[in-house]
């Protein structure tokens, strides 16, 4: 079902995107080699609480840890553990943030410093792109299949793959809501979008293929020829005259993306 947030809706979830921004600013700082991905979630844990909130995605359809912590050929869902962050390695961190019964839901990429990584790099820096390009197709009357459709675009002129089996979806009162906003799609086709809506929009690409498997835990999805993989995320309203990025980022590590592409929000 496709909610139209109300102003008292929308001003709920602006608090717990509000708190989400603070969640990501302060772990980008703290990713560094030596740290365990385990670390890294009780850390994420500790400072959603500490502003009042909840990690929504714990015990979500059974789902184990606080925040999805996913690495190099991991895209999506991935499962704290010990395994130990490295110099270069893609670090995907998914968050969700549930206060006062209203929910945030991003994703941010990051290669861990210091960094060499010119692959890493640029799968990052192309992710980012799909990712403005197509928000930047949001307007009422405009459709989901236009932002599917950019995603796909963009991505596939830098010379990579979309995952195909995942993609965004509406969320603020619940996780998951309608509509579903595919990595890959036709202009002019889907939902029309309308002023109120909030969607989450979540381009996910790979290197050489689109072919994916799942981790024997049954939750993380990694790239089938073990490839990196890169996803990021933004949670956007739907304004009567465009859209406003719910989850914009002011810390340095957004910025230069930003600059990169030469995106003035």
């Amino acid at each position: 079902m496709i909610i139209i947030k109300n102003e008292s809706q929308i001003s709920g979830i602006k608090e717990a995107c509000s708190i989400w921004k603070k969640v990501r600013s302060e772990l980008v700082g703290y990713i560094k080699p030596g740290i365990t991905t385990k670390q890294l979630d009780k850390k994420a844990k500790k400072l959603i609480k500490s502003f009042g909130a909840i990690p929504t995605f714990f015990k979500l359809y059974g789902f184990p840890c606080n925040i999805c912590i996913s690495v190099n050929s991991e895209i999506i869902h991935g499962i704290a553990n010990e395994y130990v962050i490295k110099e270069n390695d893609m670090v995907t961190c998914d968050i969700g943030v549930s206060y006062n019964s209203y929910i945030c839901d991003a994703a941010f990429t990051i290669v861990v410093e210091p960094s060499s990584n010119l692959k890493a790099n640029k799968i990052l820096l192309a992710t980012y792109k799909s990712l403005i390009n197509s928000i930047k197709k949001i307007k009422p009357g405009a459709y989901t299949g236009d932002i599917s459709n950019e995603i796909q675009k963009t991505a596939e002129s830098d010379g990579y793959f979309v995952i195909k089996n995942y993609g965004g979806h509406g969320c603020g009162v619940y996780e998951h809501e309608d509509p579903i906003i595919l990595n890959y799609g036709k202009q002019h086709t889907g939902v029309k979008l309308l002023p109120g809506m909030i969607i989450c929009i979540e381009p996910m690409l790979l290197i050489g293929s689109d072919k994916i498997k799942i981790a024997s835990n049954n939750w993380t999805v990694l790239s089938s020829n073990n490839e990196l993989t890169c996803h990021y995320e933004h949670m956007v309203l739907i304004t009567k005259t465009g859209y406003e990025i719910l989850t914009l980022s002011e810390d340095l590590d957004e910025i230069m993306l930003r600059k990169e592409i030469n995106f003035q929000p």
